[in-house]
């Protein structure tokens, strides 16, 4: 693993941990963000953990110098997000570490916000901050589709009080102390491709005792590339196959129901539109493996035609369902990788 430094860094109070994956040109407006940010009165440092790009992402260099260290790791090849976070994770010096995707444009107050949340004498808690889509980019129907359903996220999980299930933990903008994370193992890098590891890690911590909260307290705003439905349905593949690993790290009912690793029998499901998704669901992980390519191309088109003539909540709904058949899809492919097909 290869590091490069452009200041040394001593014990800080909070390490921002940015993982990337052919992002250098995502870096910029996240570090000048991350400048803008007010500093913590015992110092904080920022780590770069460029995940194998086939193309070494180099640092920027901005208009003004970062206020904070900023460190960059380099893996030897690609081992996925859950590995570039625990390599950060390793290398930080900070008390508190801050894990923060690298699409992601920080409020001034970001730091100060989680510093605040990890009082040193107080018992752990892990700090899930609110996403904003930046309309930049999500744009088009499915932008705002995508935009839509983050804001139900953010509804639901406020009106938790604070408190949340695991399973509403993502954590491109998560914040939790250092010596918490390395007690449980970090993340655990079988997850290799995309999903769940973030999820995985919030069960594994709450299983630990650590409280899971979640704080409207700061935004970041997401500048994402993955508000394409085509993009976003390929990474729904792997989340179907990591599906797969999960299930079998913890094989407890809770997991399995959370997953739908056991199916989703459409005469099980409440609902013309759960009914829809459960038919869509049973029939891609039940056909020969051949069929599936040309299906989930034909349903992919569907929807892009229904993007110009059909009401927003039919749309919104074949978003749902298509989406859904790319994840059955990345299960039933796993499931026959690993000889349970």
């Amino acid at each position: 693993m290869e590091r490069r430094e452009k200041r040394a860094a001593e014990t800080v109070e909070i390490s921002v941990v940015i993982p990337t994956f052919e992002g250098g040109h995502r870096l910029p407006a996240t570090l000048e963000a991350l400048g803008r940010c007010t500093q913590p009165p015992q110092g904080a440092e920022i780590v770069v953990v460029d995940d194998g790009s086939p193309e070494p992402v180099v640092l920027p260099d901005g208009p003004a110098p970062l206020p904070c260290p900023l460190r960059l790791l380099r893996l030897a090849s690609n081992a996925g997000r859950a590995a570039a976070c625990n390599a950060g994770v390793r290398a930080a010096s900070g008390r508190v570490v801050l894990i923060l995707d690298d699409d992601m444009s920080a409020a001034e107050n970001l730091l100060e916000v989680h510093r605040r949340a990890h009082p040193p004498a107080s018992a752990p808690r892990a700090v899930v901050g609110r996403i904003d889509p930046d309309p930049e980019f999500f744009t088009g129907p499915f932008g705002r589709f995508l935009a839509a359903e983050e804001e139900r996220r953010h509804q639901r999980l406020a009106a938790r009080d604070r408190t949340l299930n695991f399973t509403d933990c993502l954590t491109g903008h998560f914040s939790v102390p250092r010596s918490a994370l390395l007690e449980i193992g970090g993340y655990d890098e079988g997850f290799s491709r995309y999903g769940f590891e973030d999820i995985e890690l919030a069960f594994r911590l709450e299983r630990a005792g650590v409280e899971l909260v979640y704080t409207e307290a700061t935004v970041t705003r997401h500048r994402s590339e993955f508000a394409d439905f085509a993009a976003h349905c390929r990474r729904h593949l792997e989340a179907g196959a990591m599906a797969r690993h999960f299930v079998e790290r913890h094989h407890l009912p809770e997991i399995e129901a959370f997953l739908r690793t056991g199916g989703m029998p459409w005469n099980e499901q409440q609902g013309g539109f759960r009914k829809a998704m459960g038919a869509a669901h049973t029939l891609i992980r039940t056909l020969p493996a051949p069929l599936r390519p040309p299906l989930l191309a034909l349903a992919r088109t569907t929807v892009r035609v229904a993007e110009w003539i059909a009401p927003t909540a039919l749309l919104h709904a074949g978003y749902h369902i298509v989406r859904d058949m790319h994840y059955a899809a990345g299960m039933a492919a796993e499931a026959e990788a690993r000889g349970h097909g």
